[in-house]
This record gives structure tokens, C-alpha cells and sequence, in this order.
């Protein structure tokens, strides 16, 4: 049997999907872009899923160095945990991807559980932040026609700042062994404080990035070659579909694809995706029709290519679900030796 509470997610994802769906159908005409769709040059589409993975690959290496003072894993490994977070985050609701990837390393190599969160949820989603507004205010200066919503760039900006001044304060928060005598904490049952002191130094270290400037460098410098991957491959989607836009515009399409799917609100984020990058594009003059084949075809054609690598990656790493739903007694450092030695060779240089 289901249970109650899994049921009622399910109910509501799916009646956000066909609301979503219904939206679409009515400000459609869906019959009307199967033309746009037949007459897309999809020579443009291979180069572009390339960069897609491309920009996951530099996503791997920047979570490297967020890892580096937590312990410093094979970035093969690291590739192969995003490619099959990825294909789960299609699958299932509420970010299981990012669990499941934080699962697979976890369990293979022993690395804590509380560092790897730390990394995935807090820091990676606060240097995203703040590579999108930064590509906003780059299109708006440098390209043209590059018309960026103020609510879209008003929002990121006060997010990622917000985000930004929490996780630097976490960053160079120490506790005490001893959370009881903090006046704060004595109210805490004794259990919880317990399990706060042993998981707080773990999951500090995985925020290691917001007070060491080197590593914050070494982030922000892979952080924006990855985005400016997936902005190409929509500006190659663009060239496959005729559009006439900037790159800045393109730039803002990536960001606004992103948003649209960082919330689980919908199955597989049908119908979110779409009713942004269509009126985006409406609000830019590109045709309705055609609006709606761009949108289409780069939401169905990336995620038939992330279920495609994310299965690769499965069997190549030999992944099975005994990685992903069980919680392992962490490996002896022989162990552990013996993993990084059947890795393929990679950098593996310390950040200490």
C-alpha cells in the first residue's frame, strides 16, 4: 500500500501537471506548431545536448573543490553521481536526484552525509544565484534587445543575497562540543543537541567555500563557463528553430528554465517549463506557435538525453539500488584506497 502522505504528493503533482497542461492548451494552438517543429533544422541539436553534458562535467569539477575540505573524490565519480542525480530528479518529485547523488558518494567512498549537503543545497545554490544575476546584468549591458522581467531579476537578486548573507554567517558559526550551555540550545532535547554537535562540524565543512576566498574563486571560476555552456545550447537550440535573439536573451532563457524547474511543483516538470519559455519568448515577439515548438522541443529532447546519460552512468558505475536507499557504515580507509585506485585517473590534487 501507498502511503497517505506519498498518495496526497502524488495528487497534487499531477494536478499541477494538468493544470499547467490546460494553461498551455488554451493560449496553444497545438496543432499549429508542428510545423515549427518539422521544419527545425536539428542538425544544431547533437552539438547542443554536448554542451549540455559539457556544463554538467564543469558542475562536477566546481563540486570538487566545494568538497575539498570534506575529502577530495574522483571526478569521474562526481560526474557519474550528477548524471544520475539528474535522470532521478526527472523520475521522482522533491529533488530526490540531489539525495540520490549525496547517497551514491556517501555510501561508495564514505564521505559524510552532512558535508555533502551542505555543498549540494546551501553552497551550489547560492553560487547559482549568484551566476544568474550576474548573467542577467551582463545581457542587459552588453547585448541589445535583451529584455529581462524586473520581477525575474528583482527576485533572483534578493534571493541570492539573502542566500548568500545566510550561508557566509553559517559558514563561521562554531558550536560547542557541549551544546547545553548555550542558553539557545538548553531547551533542545538531549538526543537532538547530541546529534547537532556531532553532524554541525561535518556540514561546516561542506560550507568550507564561503569563508575560504581560494576555493570561493576556484567555484566562481567554474560557475560561469557551466552556465554559459547551457545558455549555448539554447542559443543552438535557437539556430535549429530560426529565433532571432541575443545571447543575452539567451542567457535569460537558461535562467528562467532553471527557476521554472527548481521547484518540483509538476510531473517531470511538464507544463512549469513550457508556460515560462513560452511567454518569455511571446514577450520578445517570437510567434506563439513557434514559441511553443522551441520550448517543446528543448524540454522533451534534454531530458530523453539526461535519462539517456544518467542510464550510461548507472551502468558504467554499476549502481544499484542498494547505493541509493541504504544508509552503509561508512568504509575502512582500506577501502576507501582501494576505490580511488580502480577510479579513472583524474586531478587529484589537495585544496588543503
Amino acid at each position: 500500500m501507498v502511503p497517505r502522505i506519498l498518495r496526497s504528493k502524488w495528487l497534487f503533482h499531477l494536478g499541477v501537471t494538468g493544470a499547467f497542461i490546460g494553461f498551455v492548451l488554451w493560449r496553444v494552438d497545438v496543432g499549429g506548431a508542428l510545423g515549427p517543429l518539422a521544419d527545425a533544422n536539428y542538425f544544431w541539436v547533437p552539438p547542443a545536448l554536448l554542451l549540455f553534458s559539457l556544463a554538467k562535467f564543469i558542475d562536477a569539477a566546481r563540486w570538487q573543490v566545494l568538497l575539498a575540505k570534506v575529502r577530495v573524490l574522483p571526478l569521474s565519480s562526481l560526474f557519474g553521481a550528477f548524471l544520475v542525480g539528474n535522470v532521478v530528479n526527472n523520475l521522482l518529485p522533491l529533488r530526490a536526484g540531489d539525495i540520490a547523488k549525496i547517497q551514491i558518494l556517501a555510501n561508495r567512498f564514505g564521505v559524510s552525509r552532512a558535508g555533502l549537503t551542505a555543498s549540494v543545497f546551501a553552497v551550489e545554490a547560492v553560487l547559482d544565484g549568484v551566476t544568474f544575476l550576474v548573467f542577467l546584468l551582463l545581457g542587459l549591458a552588453l547585448w541589445e534587445g535583451t529584455d529581462v522581467p524586473a520581477a525575474l531579476l528583482w527576485g533572483l537578486a534578493s534571493i541570492a543575497i539573502l542566500g548568500l548573507a545566510v550561508t557566509l554567517v553559517a559558514s563561521r558559526l562554531q558550536l560547542p562540543a557541549d551544546l547545553s550551555t548555550r542558553p539557545w540550545a538548553r531547551f533542545l532535547p538531549p538526543r537532538l543537541r547530541g546529534g547537532i554537535s556531532d553532524i554541525w562540524p561535518q556540514f561546516r565543512d561542506g560550507l568550507a567555500a564561503m569563508r575560504d576566498s581560494r576555493l570561493a574563486v576556484k567555484a566562481l571560476a567554474l560557475s560561469f563557463p557551466a552556465w554559459l555552456a547551457e545558455a549555448a545550447m539554447f542559443w543552438m537550440f535557437g539556430l535549429a528553430f530560426g529565433l532571432d535573439l541575443s545571447f543575452g536573451s539567451y542567457m535569460a532563457i537558461m535562467i528562467a528554465a532553471n527557476l521554472a524547474v527548481m521547484i518540483p511543483l509538476a510531473f517531470w516538470n511538464i507544463g512549469p517549463y513550457e508556460v515560462v519559455l513560452l511567454e518569455l519568448l511571446v514577450a520578445w515577439g517570437v510567434e506563439r506557435d513557434l514559441a511553443f515548438a522551441y520550448a517543446l522541443a528543448t524540454h522533451v529532447l534534454t531530458n530523453l538525453w539526461i535519462v539517456a546519460t544518467g542510464l550510461l552512468a548507472i551502468w558504467l558505475m554499476r549502481i544499484s539500488l542498494a547505493d541509493v536507499f541504504t544508509v552503509r557504515t561508512p568504509p575502512t580507509p582500506a577501502e576507501v584506497s582501494r576505490a580511488d585506485a580502480t577510479a579513472p585517473p583524474v586531478l587529484r590534487e589537495s585544496y588543503e
